[in-house]
This record gives structure tokens, C-alpha cells and sequence, in this order.
């Protein structure tokens, strides 16, 4: 009898170490989707005239818009081309796009730069809107596409260029495109500064936003914009870097935010007129931005020798005053404190979590508070062989990442969720296991008992899976429980 009982619990041990192998061999969340692509991972060889991906979007049926230099191509929900758009999925753009979005009809917005212009004149803003199938509006600017030279008079000898890096549909359907000008004249240094324009439906510069439809602002003189995101009332919030020139490079880098009215006036219920800067003794680059439950978030980066690498990513949040919160990291900046250079796009999920890709190769995942997510990838970080310049959440919490490396551009699947990660649980009673696994998205499994001379009657002794292993969320963790000691 006792033979057979041994040999039970035998086959009943390796039933539970297979469910936890198999287990273990299950996508993570952070992991590559591989029903996405070829391994969750789309690639399109680049021409001479095209880049990596500058914008994705996704519809309401899940085709994913992406746009790049060159390009605008449209992917089904498993990767593949959506032939019933342009030719094969592909359609060729006359713009370099840097950013699109979609609009309530399913139209497709994408901005960027389009150059030469003249001489002087190196690019200037433009905006193109196609229909659903791919082709150009033409009920849209000229024949689809709207061009817009930001007005500067050189003093002298020179040359300067606008170009758009962020788009967005405002309230009653007119857009917004917005960017930064860079002049380089006969003196030195150059200066940067930025600049939103605003187009009616139709592709018009709006007359009753800022000067004749454009807003510039400056702040220390070699300024850049990095994003923009706008409030349900309409007020649009910019964020990007302030810098100043100093002896070999920029000597002073802050954060830099500023909220405008809808008409393009600064807001002087924000910071100080309309403006936020960081401490320049900090050295912190902005980059950009999105809204948390009411919160502006903006990611940058810091380096801790000046203006030279390592560069670490830093987010800051900020009230709807513009005032640092306090309660998010530490004095409101949260730092990432890994070698992973600056984020190139920030989103916030619906939990409150936020999304941060880094141009090298990674893709970070915070908690709400700052802190690195250790349910997602590995310890907060999915690791990927290419850079990452735009992200977009599908309804169904996967995360698309794109970019470019090695003469083609990249279009990544990500999944999304939450991994169990095992806590440590020794010496806790059953009840507070179990809250702290669901803490965990873990489910406690089966309890098993031990005689334990160092543990007490009634609390965990160990866990199988042990301490740190990364499962799929929901997974089952067994328990060993103290019998206490050994009579």
C-alpha cells in the first residue's frame, strides 16, 4: 500500500513539474508575439528615398497604419500586407513622414518635412491625408497634401529648414501639426525653436490660431520638439528639450514644457506664462509626452558627465498646473537607472502604466509610481535587435514598436499582459501568500505540508516554481507549508 501511495505522488509530482515546464515555455508578456509576422517581427527593405518608421497607427478593425519616409503601408492584424490598400499594401508618399494619426472617417493624417524648397529654404512643414483606401484626399490642401514655409527673414547669408514631428485631430476635427525650425545664418551659434501650425479640415492654415495659423516659441535658443498631446478642453500641451550653446556643444539642456489655448495663446495658468523648465543644473533633455489620469508625463534623459554618453532615461510628471508631483519617483523625476539612451516615445496604458522605447533596442515598462514593471520582459525591460522610434497600443494590449536598422525599417508585436512573478513568500501565513501572489498576477496552487524546525506552524517553507521565476500571468504557484517541528 505504502508502495503504491509513493508511486502515486510520484506521477502526480511530475504532472505538476510538466504543467510548470510547459508553462514556463509559454509567450511572457514583453516576449515577441509570434503570431505577428515572421517571430513577431515585420521588415520591408528600404529604398534610397525611405527611413525607418516614423508613426503607427491602428484602426478600429486592427490594421496598423504605419508611416515613414517614403512610405505609408498598411499591415493586416497578423502582419501581413493589406492588399486592398495602394498597391500590395504600399502606397508611396511625396513627404517624409515623421508622425501620423487616424481620423473618426478612417482617413489617414501623416506629417513630416517636405524639401528642398528653395535655396534657402531646406524643408518645410507638410501635412498629406489619404482615404481608407490609400489614395490621396484630394478634397485636401492641393491635390492631398498641404505645405506650410515657417516665416523667418535671414539677416544675412544662410539657410534655415521647419520640420513636423507630432500630429493631432483636435476637438471639431481640424489639425494640428507641430515641430521645430532650425535656422543656420551667417552668425553661431544656429538657433531652434518650435512651432505649431494649425489646418482647418480642408487643409487651410486656420486664420484664428496664433499668427495666421502658426504658433513659434522659444526657450533657450537651441530648442527641439519632441511631442504634443491635447487636453479634452482643447488646450495642447508641447514638450521637448531648452538648450543653450556653450564651449564645444550645448552647455544647458532642461526639460521644457508649454500649454497653449486652443487659439494658440500660451496658457498663463501653466508654470510661469505658459512655460516649464527644469533646473539646468540637472542637464535633462525633454522628449515626449502623454497624459496619465490627469497627469502630463514627460520622458528624457540624463547623462551624468554633461553633455557626453551614458545617456539614462528620466521621466518626470507633472500636475495640471504644471507643477512637479511630488509623489511620482523622486521630487517628481523618475531615472532609469540602465545605460538605455533617450526615449523616442511615451505612452501611458489604461492601468496607468507607462510605455517607454528607447532608440537603441529596448522597450521599458514603468508602474504607475516610476518604477521599473518586473511583470513585464525581464525585470521591466524587452530587449529588441533593433531601434525603436514610435509605439502604439492595440485594444487588446499588445504593443507595436517601430523602427529601422540595417537598410530596412521594423514593425514589432509585443505582448502585453502581466507575467507572474514569484515573490518571496517564506515565513508568511497561507492568507498573506495568497494576497501577495495575486499582488504578483499569480494564483496560489497546491499546498503541501513539511515538518520545518526553522519555520513556524501554518507559514510558507518554499514555493515551486522557487523566488523570481517569470511565468505567464495567472499561473499557479504550490505552496510548502510548515507542519512545525517535527515531533
Amino acid at each position: 500500500m505504502k508502495r503504491a501511495l509513493v508511486f502515486v505522488g510520484l506521477v502526480l509530482l511530475a504532472f505538476a513539474l510538466l504543467g510548470v515546464s510547459s508553462a514556463a515555455n509559454l509567450p511572457l508578456a514583453g516576449d515577441l508575439d509570434p503570431a505577428f509576422g515572421s517571430a513577431g517581427v515585420v521588415t520591408h527593405s528600404l529604398s534610397s528615398n525611405e527611413s525607418g518608421i516614423g508613426g503607427i497607427a491602428v484602426q478600429p478593425d486592427g490594421k496598423i497604419v504605419a508611416a515613414a519616409s517614403g512610405s505609408l503601408v498598411r499591415y493586416l492584424p497578423d502582419g501581413s500586407p493589406d492588399s486592398s490598400f495602394g498597391e500590395g499594401g504600399y502606397v508611396a508618399t511625396e513627404i517624409s513622414a515623421e508622425a501620423v494619426v487616424l481620423q473618426p472617417d478612417g482617413k489617414i493624417v501623416v506629417a513630416g518635412e517636405s524639401r528642398p524648397v528653395s535655396s534657402t529654404i531646406d524643408s518645410e512643414f507638410a501635412v498629406a491625408r489619404y482615404n481608407p483606401d490609400g489614395s490621396l484626399d484630394t478634397s485636401f490642401g492641393t491635390n492631398g497634401v498641404t505645405r506650410t514655409i515657417i516665416p523667418e527673414t535671414l539677416e544675412c547669408g544662410g539657410n534655415w529648414g521647419a520640420s513636423a514631428q507630432a500630429i493631432a485631430i483636435l476637438p471639431g476635427g481640424d489639425i494640428l501639426a507641430a515641430g521645430s525650425v532650425e535656422i543656420v545664418d551667417c552668425y553661431f551659434p544656429e538657433d531652434n525653436w518650435w512651432a505649431l501650425v494649425r489646418y482647418t479640415s480642408g487643409g487651410s492654415l486656420d486664420p484664428t490660431f496664433g499668427d495666421a495659423g502658426i504658433v513659434q516659441t522659444a526657450f533657450a535658443g537651441q530648442d527641439s520638439l519632441s511631442g504634443i498631446a491635447v487636453q479634452s478642453d482643447g488646450k495642447i500641451v508641447a514638450t521637448g528639450t531648452g538648450g543653450a550653446w556653450g564651449h564645444g556643444g550645448i552647455d544647458i539642456a532642461t526639460m521644457a514644457l508649454a500649454r497653449y489655448e486652443p487659439d494658440g495663446s500660451l496658457d498663463p495658468s501653466f508654470g510661469t506664462g505658459g512655460k516649464v523648465t527644469t533646473n539646468p543644473k540637472l542637464y535633462y533633455y525633454g522628449g515626449p509626452t502623454a497624459f496619465q489620469h490627469g497627469k502630463i508625463l514627460v520622458a528624457g534623459s540624463t547623462s551624468k558627465n554633461g553633455n557626453t554618453k551614458p545617456w539614462f532615461p528620466i521621466l518626470a510628471r507633472y500636475d495640471a498646473s504644471g507643477v512637479l508631483d511630488s509623489t511620482f519617483g523622486q521630487h517628481g523625476f523618475a531615472e532609469i537607472k540602465r545605460q538605455l539612451g533617450a526615449p523616442t516615445a511615451m505612452l501611458a496604458q489604461n492601468d496607468g502604466k507607462i510605455l517607454i522605447a528607447e532608440g537603441s533596442s529596448s522597450i521599458v515598462r514603468l508602474l504607475p509610481n516610476g518604477r521599473l514593471d518586473t511583470s513585464f520582459g525581464s525585470g521591466g525591460i524587452a530587449l529588441l535587435p533593433y531601434g525603436i522610434s514610435t509605439l502604439a497600443l492595440q485594444t487588446d494590449g499588445k504593443i507595436l514598436g517601430g523602427g529601422g536598422s540595417n537598410n530596412a525599417w521594423t514593425l514589432a508585436r509585443l505582448l502585453g499582459g502581466n507575467n507572474c512573478v514569484v515573490p518571496s513568500l517564506r515565513g508568511k501565513t497561507v492568507s498573506k501568500a495568497s494576497v501577495k501572489l495575486r499582488k504578483s498576477y499569480c494564483r496560489r496552487g497546491r499546498i503541501t505540508g513539511r515538518f520545518s524546525n526553522k519555520v513556524d506552524r501554518g507559514r510558507v517553507i518554499s514555493t515551486a516554481p522557487p523566488r523570481d521565476a517569470r511565468l505567464p500571468g495567472g499561473a499557479k504557484i504550490a505552496l510548502v507549508v510548515s507542519k512545525g517541528k517535527r515531533p
